[in-house]
C-alpha cells in the first residue's frame, strides 16, 4: 500500500510489499507501529491547516465535534438542515421512521464543522482500518489479475496442444475454465513465495485516507479550484468531476507540510505517553521525532469533496447512500480469490499490529500463496491484544479439576 497522505509512505510501501513477499523481518512490528504513531501527529498538523484554510474560506471561527457511528453523524446532518425542500424533508422522515435501515452503527472517525450559526460546511474523515484493507486488495488484484488471465490462457493453450487443436478450436466447459484460472492463480501465488513479485507503488496509491467534504453553493463549487490555487502551500494533482447518481467534484490536493524545524518543534509539544499502548518506548518516540520527520517527504496528499447539502442529502438518504456504492463495487469485484483475500487479511493484520500494544511478532500469520478461513485472522488480530480464545464457553471437554489447564479451573469443580 502507498498511502501518500503519510510522509514515511515509500518506507511503510516496501515492508508491506516485503510482508507479500513473505520477507518478514522481526523489527518489523516495531517499525510499523513507530510509522503509524508518529503520522497520526503529522495528520493533525495537516488536519489544522485545513480547518484554517477552511474558516478562511467561509469568513467563520468554526466549530468542530468529532462523530465516531454513522447514525450518530446522519442525526447531525438533518439537525443542520439549512432549507427544508420537500425532498429533503422526505428523506429526513424515511431515517427518522427506520434509523436501523442506514447502517447505523458503522464506525466512522468524523469531524463535522459548523458555523456559530450551526450550518454545517464542512466534514473531515479519516478512512477506517478495514477500508484501507479491502481498498489495498482491491488496487492488488487490479495489478495482478491482467497476469493471471495471462497465465490462464497459457494453461488453456497447453491443455489444446495436449489434445492436438487450437485454443480456438478448444471446447471449454464452464469446469475446464475454473480449473485452469485455478492452475495460473496457484502459479502467481508461487511468485509471492519465491519473492518474485514486483509492483509499481503508484498502482497501489491510496488517496483517500485523510479526506475532507465541503458542503457548499454551487457558485462555490465552482470557483473553489482557483481558490485554492491561491494558497502557496497547496497545489491541485486532479480534479474528478462526478455526474448521474452521484454527484460531486473530488480533488487531490497536495499540501506542503512546515519545514522541518518547525514541524520538529510542534511535534515536541506532543505528549507521547500513548506509545506505551502501542509497545513503544515514550521517552525514545520523543527523542526520534526530528529523525523521523527530516527523513519523511515533505507533502502529504488530501482527498476535497465538493459538494451542494442537497446532493449530501441524496448521498446520506437518498439516491446513492455510500454504503450502497460501496456494497455494488464489492459485488462487481472481478476476482475474489485467496490472493485478494489474502493481500486484504494481511493489511489488516498490519494495520491491527500497528495500533496493538504488541510490536514482537515471530512470524505473520498469513502468507500471499497460502488459504485462510477469517476465523484464523480474527484470532491472530485478538492475540495482539492479549486477548485468548481458547477460553471456550462450555468447557465439554474438561470436566474434571485435572483436565483444566494450568490457571483455568474448570466450571464442573
Amino acid at each position: 500500500m502507498y498511502i501518500t497522505s503519510m510522509t514515511h509512505r515509500d518506507e511503510l510501501f516496501h515492508l508491506a510489499l516485503r510482508w507479500m513477499n513473505d520477507d518478514f523481518r522481526p523489527e518489523d512490528g516495531k517499525t510499523v507501529s513507530r510509522i503509524f504513531l508518529y503520522e497520526s501527529a503529522i495528520s493533525s498538523v495537516v488536519v489544522d491547516r485545513m480547518i484554517n484554510f477552511l474558516e478562511k474560506l467561509f469568513q467563520a471561527n468554526l466549530q468542530m465535534e468529532r462523530v465516531r457511528r454513522k447514525q450518530v453523524l446522519r442525526e447531525r446532518i438533518i439537525r443542520y438542515l439549512p432549507h427544508h425542500s420537500a425532498r429533503n424533508r422526505h428523506l429526513a422522515r424515511i431515517f427518522q421512521e427506520n434509523p436501523e435501515y442506514f447502517f447505523p452503527r458503522l464506525p466512522i472517525d468524523v469531524i463535522l464543522l459548523t458555523t456559530p450559526e450551526q450550518r454545517l460546511v464542512a466534514a473531515g474523515r479519516i478512512k477506517q482500518i478495514f477500508r484501507i484493507a479491502e481498498k489495498v486488495s482491491f488496487r492488488l488484484v487490479d495489478a495482478l489479475f491482467q497476469e493471471i488471465r495471462a497465465e490462464a490462457r497459457h494453461v488453456s493453450a497447453q491443455r489444446a496442444a495436449a489434445l492436438g487443436v487450437t485454443i480456438e478450436q478448444l471446447e471449454s466447459s464452464q469446469e475446464d475454465m475454473r480449473d485452469d484460472f485455478v492452475q495460473a492463480e496457484a502459479k502467481i501465488a508461487r511468485r509471492f513465495k519465491d519473492r518474485d513479485v514486483h509492483i509499481d507503488s503508484r498502482s497501489m496509491a491510496l488517496n483517500d485516507l485523510l479526506g475532507f467534504k465541503v458542503i457548499c453553493q454551487q457558485e462555490l463549487i465552482d470557483s473553489f479550484a482557483g481558490i485554492v490555487r491561491l494558497e502557496p502551500d497547496m497545489d491541485i494533482v486532479e480534479i474528478e468531476e462526478h455526474t448521474g447518481d452521484y454527484r460531486a467534484v473530488n480533488l487531490l490536493v497536495d499540501i506542503e507540510l512546515p519545514p522541518p524545524g518547525e514541524l520538529t518543534a510542534r511535534l515536541d509539544r506532543v505528549d507521547w505517553s500513548a506509545a506505551a499502548r502501542r509497545g513503544l518506548d515514550p521517552g525514545e518516540i520523543s527523542t526520534g521525532v526530528e529523525d523521523y520527520v527530516r527523513q519523511g517527504a515533505g507533502r502529504v496528499r488530501v482527498e476535497i469533496i465538493l459538494t451542494t447539502y442537497d446532493e449530501l442529502m441524496e448521498s446520506e438518504f437518498g439516491r446513492c447512500i455510500h454504503e450502497l456504492r460501496v456494497l455494488r463495487l464489492r459485488e462487481r469485484r472481478t476476482y475474489s480469490g485467496p490472493i485478494a483475500q489474502n493481500a486484504a487479511y494481511l493489511v489488516d493484520y498490519l494495520l491491527a499490529l500497528a495500533s496493538s500494544p504488541t510490536v514482537d511478532v515471530q512470524e505473520l500469520p498469513v502468507k500471499m500463496y497460502g488459504r485462510y478461513l477469517p476465523e484464523t485472522m480474527a484470532f491472530s488480530k485478538l492475540e495482539l491484544y492479549g486477548c485468548d480464545m481458547d477460553d471456550t464457553l462450555l468447557d465439554a471437554f474438561c470436566p474434571q479439576l485435572y483436565c483444566a489447564r494450568p490457571g483455568h479451573a474448570s466450571i464442573f469443580t
